[in-house]
C-alpha cells in the first residue's frame, strides 16, 4: 500500500472514532443562528455549547469545465435560500478507501467552522469591500493609499487548519480535525478541503508555460484563506487576527502561502513536520498524465485535457492509480507558486518574515514511512535511487556513509529514518537557518510515547496533532489514559494562548540558526516543556542534507528504481 493508503489510515488511527455527532443527521438545528454571507445564508447546529457550520462552499464546483481551472467564486444562492451546514461537504476526489471521510465529489471546495458561544454578540454582516490586489495592502508596511483600519477589532481570534496527506489524499471531514477544543477556549476554528493528486496537480504539457499556475491545490488554499478573511466577521471572528497552521503536506501549503504572499494579513503560522523544501517529488511534464490517460482511453498530445475532463472521477481510480499512480501528481516548480531557490527569494524580501512561526517535528518522523515504503526499501542502496526516496540531489555515497544498519532493527527501519531526515527534519532545520534571524520562530520536538496503532517507533509522523488539538473528541474511539488527556489539555492550553497572541511566543526562547533554543514536548509523557538546543539533533542535517537542499527538487522519472 502506498502513501494514499497507509498515511490516510495512520491519520485516522491517530484520532480515530466517529465523525462529530450531529443533531438529526442531515438536518439543521432550528435553534442555531443563521449567518448571512454575500453568497447566501447558512444555518449550522449547536454542539457542546459551540455553534458548528459544516460544508460551507468557499468556491464553485471543480467538475466539468472547471476541472483543471483555478477555483471560481461561489454562485450566489437564490433569494430566501438557507444553506444546510449541518453535515460535512464532499471530500475532493482521491485514491481512498473506508468511510472515515465524507463521500467524494468534485463540488468539494468547502470549509467547516467551530464558533464559541461567546461569538454571538460579535457577529456582524459580511459585506467586505472587494479584496485588494494580491499582497498590496497587507503586511507591516503597506504602501500609501491602503486602508489599514482593522475591520473588526472586537472579533475573536481565528485558527485555520490544513490537513496533510502528501498532497494526494486527505479531507477536512477527518474526525481527527474537529475544532471543539479551540472553540471552548475562545478561538474560532476553520478547516477546509483542497483538490488532491491528478485533480490538483496534473503537470500537463497543455498547461505548462501558460499564464497562471497549474498548481491548482495551492490556488485552492489562496481561495480558502481569502474567503475566511472576507467572511469570518459574520461568525464573530476578527479578520485581522488569523493564524494558519497545518501538518505534513498541509504544513507545506502553509509555507507556500507565506512565500506566495510576502505581505500577508496573517498574524501567525504553524508548520508541523514540514515546509516548502519537504517536497513532494516532481516527475517530468506529462509523464504521469500520459500513463493515467492511457488507462482511461485518452490519447497524448493536444486535446488530452478535454478528453480527461469527460472522464468520471471514479473511472480514474483503477487498481494502478489507487496503488501507485496517484502519488505522482504533485506541484510543479513553476516559479509562480512553488520555487527552486528559496534563499534568493528570502534575500529579496519575497517571504512573509513578519509572521511569527511555530515549527517542529515528532521524534521518530520517518518510522511511519519505513512501513509505507516497505515494499521497496529493504535494499538501502536501491532505495535511495527511487522516485519515492526523492534524494536525487544528494551524492549517493554520502548517504550510504551516513547510515549504519547496525543502528536499526531492519533495513526498512533505517530507510524510514533516512526518509524522515530528507523530508521532514532537515527541511525544517534548513529553512530555520535561512529565516530565523529575521522571523520570530519557535521550534519544538514532540516525544510523548503513545502508540498510534502502528507497528513502528512512536511518536512518529502526525503523533503531535491530537495533543495540539486538545484530545477529547479528537480521541474518540481510542483507549485514552487520564495522563494522555492531561498532556493534551496542557499542550492545547499553551497553543491556544499562543494563537491569541503569537508575537508573545509560546513560552520558550526563539530559535536561531545552527544551534538555538528548542522545546522538548511530552518527554516521559509529562505535561511539561523541557529546553534543549537544535544542535542536539541536527548534525546529520547540517553535514549531509542542508548543503544540497538548494538543489531540491530534482525532476525524476517515475520509472526510476
Amino acid at each position: 500500500m502506498k502513501v494514499s493508503g497507509i498515511v490516510a489510515a495512520a491519520c485516522a488511527t491517530a484520532a480515530a472514532g466517529n465523525p462529530l455527532p450531529r443533531p438529526s443527521e442531515g438536518l439543521p438545528d432550528s435553534s442555531a443562528p443563521v449567518v448571512t454571507l454575500a453568497q447566501g445564508a447558512v444555518r449550522g447546529f449547536t454542539d457542546a455549547g459551540n455553534t458548528v457550520f459544516l460544508g460551507i462552499p468557499f468556491a464553485d464546483t471543480t467538475g466539468g469545465s472547471n476541472r483543471w481551472q483555478p477555483p471560481r467564486d461561489v454562485p450566489k444562492a437564490k433569494p430566501g435560500a438557507v444553506f444546510n451546514a449541518s453535515k460535512y461537504g464532499p471530500t475532493c476526489p482521491q485514491a481512498i478507501s473506508g468511510t472515515s471521510y465524507s463521500q467524494q465529489g468534485e463540488d468539494c471546495l468547502n470549509l467547516n467552522i467551530w464558533v464559541p458561544s461567546s461569538a454571538s454578540s460579535k457577529r456582524r454582516a459580511a459585506s467586505p469591500p472587494p479584496p485588494p490586489a494580491r499582497g498590496s495592502c497587507h503586511g507591516p508596511k503597506p504602501p500609501a493609499g491602503c486602508d489599514t483600519t482593522p475591520r473588526n477589532e472586537d472579533g475573536l481570534p481565528v485558527f485555520v487548519w490544513m490537513y496533510g496527506g502528501a498532497m494526494v489524499t486527505g479531507s477536512s471531514s477527518n474526525p481527527a480535525y474537529q475544532g471543539a477544543n479551540f472553540a471552548r477556549k475562545g478561538v474560532i476554528y476553520v478547516s477546509f478541503n483542497t483538490r488532491e493528486s491528478i485533480w490538483a496537480y496534473p503537470n500537463s504539457a497543455e498547461l505548462a508555460g501558460k499564464p497562471g499556475s497549474q498548481n491548482f491545490g495551492i490556488l485552492d488554499v489562496d481561495k480558502a484563506l481569502q474567503w475566511v478573511r472576507d467572511n469570518i466577521a459574520a461568525f464573530g471572528g476578527n479578520p485581522d487576527h488569523i493564524v494558519f497552521g497545518g501538518h505534513s503536506s498541509g504544513s507545506v501549503q502553509v509555507d507556500h502561502y507565506l512565500w506566495n504572499h510576502p505581505d500577508t494579513f496573517l498574524v501567525g503560522a504553524v508548520q508541523m513536520a514540514a515546509n516548502a523544501k519537504s517536497g513532494p517529488a516532481v516527475a517530468p511534464v506529462n509523464q504521469a498524465l500520459d500513463i493515467v490517460a492511457a488507462e482511461v482511453g485518452c490519447a497524448s498530445g493536444k486535446g488530452q485535457l478535454d478528453c480527461l475532463r469527460k472522464v468520471d472521477v471514479y473511472a480514474f481510480q483503477t487498481a494502478n492509480f489507487n496503488a501507485t499512480y496517484n502519488t505522482w501528481f504533485t506541484p510543479v516548480v513553476d516559479e509562480k507558486t512553488r520555487y527552486q531557490d528559496y534563499e534568493a527569494r528570502f534575500k529579496a524580501g519575497k517571504y512573509a518574515s513578519h509572521v511569527p512561526l511555530i515549527t517542529g517535528n515528532s521524534n521518530y518522523e520517518g518510522a511511519l514511512f519505513g512501513l509505507v515504503y516497505g515494499g521497496e526499501n529493504t535494499n538501502f542502496t536501491k532505495w535511495i535511487n527511487t522516485f519515492d526516496a526523492d534524494v536525487a540531489e544528494i551524492p549517493k555515497q554520502l548517504l550510504l556513509n551516513s547510515y549504519n544498519q547496525a543502528d536499526y532493527a531492519t533495513v526498512s527501519e533505517m530507510s524510514g529514518a533516512q526518509y524522515g531526515d530528507a523530508r521532514f527534519f532537515c527541511p525544517v532545520d534548513y529553512l530555520l537557518d535561512v529565516r530565523s534571524t529575521e522571523q520570530d520562530t519557535w521550534i519544538y520536538r514532540f516525544f510523548a510515547n503513545y502508540s498510534q496503532g502502528l507497528p513502528v517507533q512512536s511518536p512518529t509522523h502526525g503523533a503531535e496533532i491530537a495533543y495540539f488539538f486538545g484530545g477529547n473528541e479528537v480521541f474518540a474511539g481510542q483507549t485514552v489514559t487520564a495522563e494522555q488527556q492531561a498532556l493534551a489539555d496542557y499542550q492545547n492550553d499553551w497553543f491556544v494562548s499562543w494563537i491569541k497572541n503569537p508575537s508573545a511566543g509560546p513560552g520558550w526562547n526563539k530559535a536561531s540558526p545552527k544551534a538555538g533554543a528548542l522545546a522538548k514536548l511530552g518527554v516521559d509523557n509529562a505535561a511539561t516543556i523541557e529546553l534543549a538546543s537544535t544542535s542536539d539533533y541536527n548534525a546529520r542535517c547540517q553535514s549531509v542534507y542542508n548543503p544540497y537542499l538548494p538543489k531540491y527538487p530534482v525532476i525524476q522519472s517515475v520509472y526510476v528504481s
